[in-house]
């Protein structure tokens, strides 16, 4: 990386017209007794909106401003965001990580997703989005940081679940993925209303105040919507006070000869109702959308979400429930699922197609069902014989015949065995009688006593270098819990 003099000369010699408020900066820093200033003071005091201005207007070395904007703004506000994120600190503290080797991952972290974050606002600055600035937001960033931090945590326990082994967890701990969702007490971070979130709020209750005073559209549905969700934007409703479907029935006096039929009206109104409003919102609020768009993967996928986040029509749902699972969007275009057009709307639209391994064990009727391909009856069978060691014991019992089986398999059905609590003693907790008991020998014991505690199987294996057959006791008999700091 380029000094702090060196990276601010070449940032003013693409930006002259900053040179002013360099100076000042460079004036107020003097006074307050700060370091000097460098291309990131310079680009943090700016802001996104002037940053992203500035690119905008620029016609010769763009990407040359796009480089130091990566190296010299994203690059350091990441790393900062990731050494502060409570979820990350907590799981490198769980598993005793060195403070230096904290600050690299951090580190590396910040280059990955800064590189990621380049190529977004590239993407902005090529369709020449008036709301672009919004992916230089620190709010946007810290939303970006939260959520990798999120999938780097579960893939490295998952990780260490198939590989090591080493996550069988002593019952009074608490497993760190369960830790790692939106928790307001550890992530005081995530407490907190960002204005560029409070103006999207602003923006977007201001276009459902023009669509229920819009004479050409249907009413009633977005009266639904204004009592379930307590918008406060008609005399029905009170802002903050959220409605049950029942409670919109009474207030709305929808119609129906009993509570059952006029609750079912109830939802219709609301499906057309949401429906409306995600239209609005692709039409009238682009950045919105894109900036809030969920991906919907079509391989999981229930029906309603099919049809009401992307669009498909009751065949095209049909058609993709059964080509389940796809590899890619293009796949159903070549399979002949759906028509080459429409893949383009389904990725406008938020569209994935992920393949996701399915736990014949865990998963609930409707997965067996849509996912799965299973039948209405041998999904309630397979769930009431479950626990399954094999998968063969579906054939075995007579649930489902080979060729719905083999169609299961290749749809991502797998089987996931949990180890009973207490099968295996926690090395890093047993007593040298118990580990004596096991079948490992009473000198190698004691060394693993006084050795503890051990984070990963290969530290113990470094430090023990037994024998294979007392390596193998020692997998397959104990576990190692994790130890807390």
């Amino acid at each position: 990386m380029l000094s702090s003099a060196t990276d601010l000369q070449e940032l003013l010699q693409l930006a002259p017209d900053w040179s002013p408020i360099c100076d000042n900066l460079v004036a107020v820093c003097a006074q307050e007794g700060k370091k000097k200033v460098g291309a990131y003071e310079l680009l943090e005091r700016l802001g996104a909106r002037a940053i992203y201005a500035k690119l905008v207007s620029m016609a010769d070395a763009p990407s040359k401003m796009l480089v130091l904007v990566r190296d010299y703004y994203y690059q350091p506000v990441l790393t900062k965001m990731a050494l502060s994120n409570q979820h990350l600190r907590r799981f490198w503290g769980q598993r005793r990580v060195a403070p230096d080797v904290q600050a690299a991952q951090a580190k590396s972290f910040a280059v990955e997703l800064a590189q990621k974050m380049d190529g977004v606002l590239g993407r902005q600055l090529t369709q020449s989005a008036p709301d672009g600035f919004k992916v230089l937001l620190p709010a946007y960033m810290q939303r970006t940081v939260h959520n990798a931090v999120v999938d780097y945590i579960r893939d490295e326990c998952e990780w260490e679940r198939a590989t090591l082994q080493d996550l069988n967890l002593d019952p009074e701990q608490e497993d760190p993925r369960h830790r790692t969702a939106d928790d307001p007490i550890y992530s005081p971070e995530n407490r907190a209303i960002s204005a560029e979130q409070v103006c999207y709020l602003n923006e977007l209750r201001q276009q459902l105040t023009k669509l229920l005073q819009d004479n050409r559209v249907a009413r009633e549905p977005m009266s639904v919507i204004d009592c379930m969700f307590g918008l406060g934007l008609t005399e029905h409703s009170t802002s903050g006070v959220e409605m049950t479907m029942r409670e919109v029935c009474e207030k709305l006096s929808l119609p129906g000869d009993t509570q059952a039929r006029k609750i079912a009206r109830c939802q219709v109104l609301l499906d057309k109702g949401m429906d409306m409003v995600r239209q609005m919102v692709r039409e009238k609020l682009p950045g919105v959308a894109e900036f809030w768009q969920a991906e919907t993967n079509v391989n999981t996928a229930s029906r309603r979400e099919l049809t009401h986040y992307l669009g498909l029509t009751e065949g095209e749902v049909e058609r993709v429930m059964a080509a389940r699972q796809v590899y890619s969007l293009d796949e159903l275009a070549d399979r002949c699922v759906i028509k080459p057009g429409r893949v383009i709307e389904l990725k406008q639209k938020g569209a994935v197609a992920a393949f996701v391994p399915l736990d014949l064990n865990s998963a609930t009727v409707r997965d067996l069902i849509d996912i799965l391909g299973m039948s209405k009856e041998a999904a309630q069978k397979a769930a009431a014989a479950r626990p399954f060691t094999q998968l063969t014991q579906l054939t075995d019992n007579c649930i489902v015949d080979l060729k719905t089986l083999d169609s299961m398999i290749k749809r991502g059905v797998v089987l996931r065995i949990k180890a009973q609590v207490g099968a295996r003693v926690d090395l890093n907790r047993a007593v040298s009688e118990q580990i004596v008991s096991s079948g490992v020998a009473a000198d190698i014991a004691e060394r693993l006593v006084r050795g503890r505690p051990f984070q990963t199987w290969a530290d113990l294996e470094d430090y023990v270098a037994c024998d294979p057959a007392t390596w193998q006791v020692l997998r397959q008999k104990f576990c190692l819990g994790l130890v807390s700091g």
